[in-house]
Order: structure tokens, then sequence, then C-alpha cells
């Protein structure tokens, strides 16, 4: 297996999976290649700390960066981006694979498709069940499509490094990563799909940075309105005039309303733009904010129980 011809820079943030990063260490460490793997421990409580140290004395291309308090996978990511030495950037979760050879299939792909920015791949068979038959085989996807909606899913992201580094993640909202990716999309205008499967994903796990997304408290309220309402300013006269009128009046709607439901009655002024219900005005003037927040977490909690 000849050498890739760039070097390679996976990010990886960790917050307690003593239990894995091993397995995810050794996938990495088992690809052919110039690479650097940054491990980011985010404040972890469980002897994870300890336990990729020992790793990275016998394995020179672990890179550790650590954080005294649980930061958020943003932070973490941006904390390694800046250090980062490869002419393109990859993320690994702490719980996930790289397949056999995947970062020569990388190499390979941008050597026969130099002139992109942003490069795409799938993570796990079931992915590959669900694609529609145009991205059967390589696809160029346009900042528009993701606008759109044509596209969804996890993807493993390949990113060159000057492109991330001008473009941190946003770090007050911690996990909700699409504000980032939607200005990586809008820079690189162009990205390249490849239908190939190069992660093995850990489906079962209970403490899934996923499950984050919930909105079962206040705070992962609190949260995601902060990142709808940076899409919202970021990308609102994109979604227009791509036509994306309906994917960006839902996203304002579930603003309104996660907004309301931190007592922020300025929203409904601070994002003029339609749609507002009556609902919403409802809520704004009789100040029920309280009530619309312990409402969507009980449904949330609810539909985590029946797991719909």
């Amino acid at each position: 297996m000849q050498k890739t011809s760039k070097k390679f820079s996976i990010i990886t943030p960790v917050y307690n999976r003593a239990d894995c990063i091993i397995r995810c260490m050794n996938s990495v460490t088992r690809q052919n290649g110039e690479i650097e793997h940054w491990i980011v421990d985010d404040g972890s409580t469980d002897g994870t700390l300890q336990v990729i140290q020992e790793y990275a004395s016998l394995h020179s291309h672990i890179k550790i960066v650590h954080h005294d308090t649980n930061k958020g996978v943003n932070a973490a990511r941006n904390s390694a981006i800046q250090k980062c030495n490869g002419k393109y950037i990859l993320f690994l979760d702490s719980d996930d694979e790289l397949k056999e050879a995947a970062i020569q299939k990388i190499d390979e792909t941008i050597v026969a498709y130099p002139h992109f920015l942003h490069y795409l791949f799938l993570i796990d068979r079931e992915a590959k069940k669900d694609l529609p038959p145009h991205l059967l085989q390589p696809t160029v996807i346009t900042y528009q499509d993701w606008l759109l909606e044509k596209i969804s899913g996890d993807f493993l992201h390949v990113m060159n490094r000057e492109m991330l580094q001008n473009f941190p993640f946003n770090e007050q909202v911690r996990i909700y990563e699409i504000v980032g990716f939607l200005q990586l999309y809008q820079y690189s205008q162009k990205q390249l799909f490849i239908p190939e499967i190069l992660v093995h994903i850990e489906q079962n796990r209970k403490d899934s940075v996923s499950l984050q997304y919930k909105l079962t408290t206040k705070k992962a309220i609190c949260r995601e309105s902060i990142a709808l309402k940076e899409i919202i300013h970021l990308c609102y006269t994109d979604y227009v005039k791509a036509g994306a009128i309906k994917e960006i009046s839902r996203i304002i709607k579930k603003y309104k309303m996660l907004a309301l439901a931190t007592e922020d009655y300025t929203c409904l002024k601070d994002v003029p733009y339609p749609p507002v219900t009556n609902i919403m005005k409802i809520v704004n003037k009789a100040r029920l904010g309280k009530i619309l927040c312990l409402t969507i977490i009980g449904y949330s909690k609810l539909k985590s129980l029946l797991r719909i």
C-alpha cells in the first residue's frame, strides 16, 4: 500500500470514553500515510486522559489537548483545528472507528478531484441503503442543495485546513455544529460526495452526543434557539435566493417558539421575518414562556420514553 500524498489531521473530541477510546485510536494508527491524530480531552472525569496519555507515549502521531472543564464538542474541535498541521482535517467521534485504508481512499479521491475544499464520505451501511439514486456515484453537492434540504444525514467530512481555521465553530451552542457547517458550505459553495463507507459507528451508546440535542432542559432549549437564530441571521438571504422559503420559514417558526420558551419576549422583533402564529402572539402577550418551556420539555421526554 503506497503512502498518501497529503498530510491529514484527524480530530477526536472525547469526554468520558475510557472504555472505547483505544478502539478509535487503534483504527487511526492502522492507517497508512502521513497523519496526526489530535485527541481533545474535554474535561473527562473517568480516567480517559490517562488512557490517552499512555497510548500517546507509544505512538508519536497522537497529539493531546486537555480542557480542565467540559466545554462541548465545538470548543474541542476549535482547540485542535488551530494546532493542526495537515493540509486536510477530518473529524472522528471517540466511539467510532476508521475503516481499513480509509485515509488511503480519501487521499486517492483528493488526487483524482483536487479542486474541492470539502469532501464527504459515508459513515455506515444504513446511510448507504437510504441514498437516493443520484447519490450512488460521486456527486457534486452545492450550497443551495443544503439550503433546500436535498441532502441530509451524517457524513465523514474532510476539509481544507485553512478554510476550517477561518470559520471556527460557535462555542456558545456547544454541540450544534450545523451553524458552522452551513458557513463552510457557503464559503466552499461546492462539495464532492463519495458514496463509500469509511467509518464504522457505534450505534447504541446511551450517552452519545446526539442525545444532548433532545429538548429536555431549558438549557438545551436555549442553546438550540441561539443556533437557529444564528442560522437565520447568516443565511436568510441565501435561503430566499435559493427559493428555500418553506425551509427557512420552518427554521424561523421553531426559533421563535424556542426563544419564547426561554422567556425571550424580544424575539418576535429581533427576527422580523414571518411566520408569527397566533400561539406565538398569545405566549408573547401573556408572558407564558415558562409554561411553553415546560410543555416542550414534557413532550420531548415523552418522545424519548416512547422512542418516537
